[in-house]
């Protein structure tokens, strides 16, 4: 009896042994995951305003905002598909050509998206997709008494893409990239010509939402970055240009950001590979 439980015993460590092995060291048991790729930026810049339901003139003046993005590649197709979360919310102090009037503009905006990557050669790649995206905010006029507010609201559908290069600078891993994201699509608040909002507040709804196309509500926005990639961290480097546009019931909106970006990847690029066990491999959403 005492011999046949060693032999058993002898048995089972040999499997537990040839099983490990195997785990270790073969491609088709390689465990991927799929690391969440995080940046967490500060915005400053300058913005442009009009609004005719407020005043005739273009008011200017600087902004800053904070904004945040979440990538990962799916589980699905981590190679191929990509996606993401991107949010930002900004305020600029503006006054009018005269200086002798201020407007003050917020603005809060959030996306979700899926994309779908090409890598190419020396480096190269190339993303593209669409992402349905929320934009709120307000323009507040604060030298007009009977309307000092003008309400901005929409819901997008917009198709985006981006181009991207690695490269090195001595050591150091540097990613740079454009994406561009183009809203087509939407539904966009706006009063007619005239209305108060305490008409609408008595119950006045209709004709307040609109369809919006590149035609009457064109916006557009491009981010420019370098993310240098340390390891355990990375730092991003950018310029982000922001147009905001609308043209319904005879009134027009057009806001135009300018910023520059400064911000941080806690967990790195994965650009400068960190020491996995050899059974391990990380698909990055980036590059």
């Amino acid at each position: 009896m005492r011999n046949r439980l060693k032999t058993a015993l002898a048995v089972g460590a040999a499997m537990l042994t040839a099983f490990g092995s195997r785990g270790a060291g073969s491609e088709g048991d390689t465990l991927r995951c799929q690391p969440v790729t995080s940046v967490y930026s500060l915005e400053a810049g300058h913005q442009s305003s009009l609004s005719t339901y407020l005043s005739p003139l273009t008011y200017g003046g600087p902004v800053f905002g904070a904004s945040g993005s979440w990538s990962k590649a799916l589980a699905r197709d981590p190679e191929r598909l990509t996606m993401s979360f991107d949010t930002k919310a900004d305020v600029a102090d503006m006054l009018n050509p005269y200086g002798n009037a201020r407007m003050i503009g917020l603005d809060f905006q959030f996306q979700w998206g899926l994309s779908r990557r090409w890598r190419l050669a020396d480096g190269w790649q190339l993303q593209a997709g669409g992402d349905i995206g929320i934009d709120a905010g307000a323009l507040y006029l604060i030298r007009n008494g009977n309307n000092p507010v003008a309400a901005q609201a929409s819901v997008a559908i917009a198709p985006r893409g981006r181009v991207a290069k690695t490269l090195h600078i001595g050591r150091l891993p540097v990613l740079l990239a454009d994406e561009v994201r183009l809203p087509s699509l939407s539904v966009f608040f706006s009063p007619e010509f005239g209305e108060t909002y305490y008409e609408i507040y008595l119950g006045n709804h209709k004709g307040l939402a609109h369809c919006g196309w590149w035609g009457n509500n064109f916006c557009i926005s491009n981010l420019l970055s370098a993310d240098l990639d340390f390891g355990r961290t990375a730092m991003r480097l950018g310029y982000r240009m922001e147009v905001r546009s609308s043209y319904v019931c005879s009134l027009n909106t057009r806001i135009i950001t300018h910023s520059l970006v400064i911000g941080v990847i806690p967990q790195g690029l994965g650009l400068k590979k960190h020491r996995l066990p050899a059974h391990i491999s990380a698909i990055y959403a980036v590059y």
